[in-house]
């Protein structure tokens, strides 16, 4: 879009800006080598090398996803995967039950889904034991670390970001440590990135799902990427205001 008065010219800019986008389209990719969550897991599991750092960007909660998507644990577990670090559930009841039971104390947890039941379910964990709690004055400020079946997972009252290492390492946990990391984020923040050995994102379910062609396209019709071969020539248009006045 452009603004301007010689509409002669703004409709060569923006026509040459279109035909640029359009042209590089197939320049666009991702920073880190994608997968499902089970290919993205079956590769950090044979890794010799560690930490594997995994994001599971369709439930980024810094893109606007709920962080209490359950799709990644339930993988872990039925992987019987250990030495992993899953940050960022957010789950006020699990939260507010672990500080209920206090730190050192083992409980039954319900974890995920409790902000979007319809997009997953719930994943049931037989004995959680409490390894930290974050003094807080508000319950809805609350954070808490269980370890559970080869997994330590920081579970949180609201949504919050657990991209970087220092959010980990201010709750005791030091993301370094284990074989896998698990982040609910999109891009590696720096102090992850260079954590990362290697890096991989998961195009994983959520609200803001990354595996563009797997995600229905019913109201703009064709589109690329869904019709791979579209030929399209942009068509300027001068805005209803401008023809207004």
């Amino acid at each position: 879009m452009t603004t301007g008065t010689n509409i002669t010219e703004q409709t060569r800019i923006v026509t040459e800006l279109a035909n640029r986008y359009w042209n590089a389209r197939h320049e666009f990719h991702f920073d880190s080598p994608t997968g499902t969550i089970e290919e993205c897991l079956s590769r950090a599991m044979a890794s010799a090398t560690h930490p594997v750092v995994i994001s599971d960007s369709g439930d980024n909660p810094g893109g606007g996803g709920n962080s209490d998507q359950t799709f990644f644990l339930q993988a872990l577990l039925k992987a019987g995967t250990k030495d992993v670090l899953l940050g960022g559930m957010t789950d006020r009841p699990a939260t507010d039950a672990c500080y209920r039971a206090g730190v050192g104390a083992t409980l039954p947890l319900s974890i995920g889904a409790t902000l979007d039941p319809l997009m997953c379910r719930p994943v049931q964990i037989k004995k959680a034991v409490v390894k930290h709690l974050t003094p807080v004055t508000r319950p809805e400020e609350g954070e808490a670390v269980v370890e559970f079946d080869g997994i330590t997972a920081t579970l949180s009252a609201r949504r919050r970001l657990y991209h970087s290492a220092e959010s980990f390492r201010d709750i005791g946990v030091d993301p370094a440590q284990f074989k896998i990391v698990v982040l609910k984020c999109g891009y590696l923040h720096p102090t992850m990135k260079v954590l990362a050995n290697p890096a991989l994102m998961a195009l994983s379910p959520g609200a803001i799902n990354q595996d563009i062609l797997h995600i229905g396209n019913h109201r703009r019709q064709p589109t690329w990427p869904w019709v791979a071969d579209l030929a399209w020539t942009p068509k300027p248009y001068v805005s209803a205001r401008f023809e207004r006045k």
